[in-house]
């Protein structure tokens, strides 16, 4: 069974989804969806709301990746990536395990399934530029910085 649950944020409605044993998805929605969270759930609400209050910053919930073994590697990797900091997508590569598969490392961030938790917002261009965002840059811009303490983008 998907348990879901809905927190509104500063960056619009979040939808969190999980199983029994994990969070298999966080993401921004305009849907009306039914809340029938679980203990997983309601604490990554609990946390979400930490970290978009400044409090906190890392999570300690269970995930789940359905997905590629490199995506997987990609994403283990990113939640290594500190608050407030970034990583270059040639880096995220590199971290994962692979020496040349810098597209497809974009491609995982684009495809990312739990937002914020898994920080694909703070990965950007080698030369120091933003890059893009599967959610939208005005989203990735907040994002980071609201963990810098500054507007820096």
């Amino acid at each position: 069974m998907i348990h879901t649950e809905t927190i509104k944020s500063p960056i619009g409605q979040l939808v969190i989804k999980a199983d029994e044993e994990a969070i298999i998805s966080i993401e921004i929605s305009d849907a009306n969806e039914n809340n029938n969270g679980n203990e997983i759930t309601s604490e990554a609400v609990r946390q979400l709301k930490q970290y978009f209050k400044g409090v906190r910053k890392s999570f300690d919930l269970p995930l789940k990746f359905n997905t590629t073994p490199f995506r997987k590697r990609v994403y283990e990797a990113l939640l290594n990536v500190p608050y407030g900091s970034t990583v270059s997508y040639r880096d995220l590569t590199y971290m994962a395990g692979n020496r040349r598969g810098f597209q497809a490392t974009g491609q995982a961030m684009h495809f990312n399934p739990i937002m914020i938790v898994v920080p694909c917002h703070r990965v950007i261009n080698s030369d120091g530029s933003i890059g893009g965002y599967g959610s939208h840059l005005d989203i990735k811009k907040y994002l980071l910085n609201m963990e810098c303490g500054k507007e820096i983008w």
